[in-house]
């Protein structure tokens, strides 16, 4: 942790909202979306990721059934055009959230769920550090069909790691 990590107490993250700041790499900034643009409940929220160069909206990164007095939540990453796929600008936008949720609010963990014809996803999360926790037979209905569901992790102390 740096000096400028700010640790949130436990009596803090119990009652405290997920407040979403604007965050910011060299590439890409996130902006928080409004609670009336997403169908979500208020345990979960989206960013808006843009691009810098040319203010380009290219995804969205979602902390979703966000549990702050547990101290985990999930994520969600959708980069709609696939051109701007593997050119890194979701793993920048998931490594200033995992930052935000891990140094800023003290979260221990941070899970996905990726339908397993997702592999590219799957990936995604593996090279991030994500670690298999488990699969969820036949979690996911898509296209009249059931998939199984790829359950990964990265815990608080993996990240520091």
């Amino acid at each position: 942790m740096t000096e400028t990590t700010k640790i949130i107490k436990m009596t803090d993250i119990c009652t405290k909202k997920l407040e979403l700041k604007h965050l910011e790499s060299e590439r890409i900034e996130l902006f928080p979306l409004p609670k009336g643009d997403t169908a979500d409940s208020d345990v979960s929220a989206w960013y808006v990721i843009v691009r810098k160069e040319g203010s380009l909206p290219i995804g969205r990164i979602g902390i979703v059934h966000c549990h702050p007095e547990w101290r985990h939540t999930r994520l969600q990453i959708v980069i709609q055009d696939e051109e701007k796929r593997r050119q890194g600008y979701g793993m920048e936008a998931l490594c200033l959230v995992e930052q935000y949720l891990f140094d800023i609010l003290a979260y221990q963990r941070i899970a996905v769920r990726i339908a397993d014809f997702n592999e590219g996803a799957v990936q995604f999360f593996k090279k991030a550090g994500y670690k298999l926790e488990g699969v969820q037979e036949q979690g996911c209905f898509y296209n009249d069909r059931f998939y199984d569901v790829i359950l990964l992790r990265l815990l608080r102390d993996e990240y520091f790691a």
